[in-house]
């Protein structure tokens, strides 16, 4: 199958890749190196329509379509990866609240979002195998007029610079799979972001623990419907696994025309190394597994917007960048060698935030258990 863009989505993903020219490759290097969250970026990425791409015109977003959603990621992802996994944090956390929030969650949160006037995190994970498992597990306490939220969520993407956080809950401590969404207010009385963690990779992109110490929430702050959350969950990160695939392609994209670009300028024995049958080796496997790897991710961002179920290819698509994320970016180190190996060069950056693509969304039953439960 060859997949090709239509003209609206091929001009979305030029428009994004001018974007990262002009904005994100001049800081790519500095960002990886100070760690600071990029917020007159995310600014001009609101301006430019890319924080609701995926969102339809009635939540005030630009109806482009998941398809070209995935393909700014993309081109996003090829300079600053970090960049990318902000916005698709923050898009996750708009998704979730537009389609499964009241009336008057989608008011005050969705647009805001859109605009990048607030920050939002997509909070599932617990230190625990798996959300509701183990002594910090976060419960939802009934209470008139509301609940109460007592736990801990880990490695939460955008914490501490987050205006909204969407969380889930053990709402029935003798059914902990059944959990039930909240949208919480980051100033709410008891939330506490701890320290940020130090990250290999995605610098400017935020991680840390978020702590619930009887957080009190109204009833309207609940997502969809009590003990249904997983449902959210389960649709949400088949979502953010995509859109992880794109921005495991753009790091691989980039790290082999970088790679390809040295070894035609490269020296040794009297000529260009990329003219020795090993080096071709590594690029060519390395540029084939980027053109696999694009062909699945848009396959499964099509199925997305023709309404079709896509949760197995996402999982699928998750598992193969896994394995070939990190496989890419030796192949290409060893093309550069020693210079590779150098922080100077671009490729351990790219190192590091196709890893931390690839390990910050890894629930214990995903994506295996989904593609093994697809096999008739």
């Amino acid at each position: 199958m060859k997949f090709e863009l239509t003209e609206e989505q091929g001009l979305i993903q030029q428009s994004a890749r001018d974007f990262a020219k002009e904005f994100l490759d001049p800081v790519a290097a500095d960002l990886d190196r100070t760690g600071e969250f990029p917020t007159a970026i995310v600014k001009e990425l609101a301006k430019h329509d890319f924080l609701g791409l995926h969102l339809p015109a009635d939540a005030g977003g630009a109806a482009a379509g998941f398809v070209s959603y995935i393909a700014a990621i993309e081109a996003l992802s090829r300079s600053c990866s970090a960049v990318a996994s902000i916005v698709n944090n923050q898009a996750m956390s708009s998704y979730a609240i537009y389609h499964w929030g009241s009336a008057d969650l989608k008011k005050k949160y969705v647009a805001p979002l859109i605009k990048g006037e607030i920050i939002g995190a997509f909070a599932v994970y617990e230190h625990g195998p798996t959300p509701g498992i183990g002594p910090d597990a976060l419960t939802a306490t009934k209470q008139d007029g509301g609940y109460v939220l007592k736990g801990t969520k880990a490695y939460v993407r955008n914490a501490g610079v987050a205006n909204v956080y969407v969380v889930f809950a053990i709402t029935d401590p003798a059914d902990p799979k059944a959990l039930t969404g909240f949208v919480v207010d980051a100033t709410a009385p008891g939330l506490k972001v701890g320290p940020k963690h130090s990250t290999m990779g995605l610098k400017g992109c935020p991680v840390a623990d978020v702590v619930f110490e009887n957080v009190a929430v109204p009833e309207g702050a609940v997502l969809g419907t009590v003990k249904k959350g997983r449902e959210i969950v389960t649709r949400t990160l088949a979502l953010a696994s995509i859109a992880e695939g794109a921005q495991t392609v753009g790091i691989g994209q980039t790290a082999v025309e970088h790679a390809a670009g040295h070894a035609r300028e490269r020296v040794q024995f009297g000529k260009p190394v990329g003219t020795f049958q090993a080096v071709q080796t590594l690029l060519a496997e390395s540029k084939t597994d980027c053109y696999l790897a694009r062909l699945a991710l848009f396959n499964a961002a099509q199925l997305v917007e023709d309404g079709k179920p896509f949760e197995t290819e996402a999982a699928m698509l998750k598992s193969f960048l896994a394995r070939l994320g990190s496989k890419i970016l030796l192949d290409t180190c060893q093309v550069e060698g020693g210079m590779g190996y150098s922080e100077t060069m671009p490729i351990p950056r790219l190192f590091r935030d196709i890893a931390g693509t690839n390990l910050l969304d890894a629930p214990a039953d995903f994506p295996d258990g989904v593609i093994a439960a697809s096999i008739n």
